[in-house]
């Protein structure tokens, strides 16, 4: 593996269930593209953002809703400039209390030995089943 891979393995070495953000802002590119699936009805965190400034605010939006308990890299993968990251993650909504688990697949894409996009897929309906209202029918069985 690279310093590319080894890099984004760096993340996931700090305490369980966190990724390190004080590592991330090292690693993007200043003028990164940040983008997560979803509908943003939904989810105020899904789109694209850029640059550490629209970073910081993914993580602030989403973190206002979901809380994780465990974000465990599983597999990483590399080829040339793109690393692909395999995470297991799991946690609340915090509106909801309701649980949550996805596995996250992220790619990333390299330039200069910096992140330029990162793009992240996961399960939206483990998601939109947890930040569902009592009663609503993607909340499963209440």
């Amino acid at each position: 593996m690279s310093g590319n891979a080894d890099a984004v393995r760096q993340l996931h070495r700090g305490e369980a269930g966190t990724l390190r953000r004080d590592v991330l802002y090292d690693l993007l590119a200043d003028d990164v593209t940040w983008s997560a699936i979803g509908p943003p009805d939904l989810f105020p965190w899904a789109g694209s953002v850029y640059g550490h400034d629209g970073v910081r605010e993914w993580f602030a939006l989403l973190n206002e809703k979901m809380a994780y308990d465990a974000f465990e890299l599983r597999e990483l993968y590399e080829d040339g400039d793109t690393v692909i990251e395999i995470v297991s993650a799991s946690g609340t909504a915090e509106a909801t209390a309701r649980p949550f688990a996805s596995e996250i697949v992220r790619v990333w894409t390299f330039r200069d030995g910096k992140a330029v996009v990162v793009r992240s897929y996961y399960d939206t309906y483990a998601y939109a089943a947890a930040l569902a209202p009592k009663g609503d029918t993607a909340g499963g069985n209440d």
